[in-house]
């Protein structure tokens, strides 16, 4: 209702909502919010950075979050030189942000043309020695994100990295 959505305007709600928001967003940018990092990574925390409420609705959109990833592992990439996936921040990655179409109905179209480029990504990270996080999806698409991480993950470019992982 309008009385409702009238609270949610005042000053106390905003400011609390943007107290809430300040524990979970660490920046707008990555830059930001790997400024605002050093002090706690200086004791001793790491992060994982992830760009919040992507999801492809066209092939645009995916090119575009694809070109971020890419961008945002090679600025995490020279920032952690010479640590490892594990003393080093990394990065989570959204599989229905590679792929307009990330459904099970589209199984083999979508392994096809989402795999490589999570690949590409994954083995970025790796050369940096990153973690690269896969982020959950939806239930139902659970088995489909379990075939496109075993075909990257079985793929002999990533022997040897313990820096791939999944949030469950």
């Amino acid at each position: 209702s309008s009385h409702a959505a009238s609270y949610l305007n005042t000053p106390i709600i905003l400011q609390g909502m943007k107290m809430i928001g300040a524990q979970f967003v660490t920046g707008t940018t990555l830059d930001e919010a790997m400024q605002r990092a050093k002090p706690a990574e200086a004791i001793g925390y790491r992060y994982s950075y992830d760009m919040l409420g992507e999801s492809a609705k066209t092939r645009a959109d995916a090119e575009k979050y694809f070109k971020s990833y890419q961008n945002a592992i090679d600025a995490i990439g020279k920032a952690s030189s010479g640590q490892t996936h594990i003393t080093s921040p990394g990065i989570s990655i959204k599989l229905s942000a590679l792929h307009p179409r990330y459904e099970f109905a589209k199984r083999e179209r979508v392994l096809n043309e989402l795999a490589p480029l999570l690949l590409t990504l994954a083995k970025a990270a790796k050369a940096y020695n990153i973690g690269f996080t896969i982020d959950a999806e939806e239930a139902d698409r659970l088995e489909l994100s379990l075939d496109i991480i075993e075909k990257v993950f079985s793929d002999p470019a990533l022997d040897g990295w313990e820096g791939f992982g999944l949030a469950v």
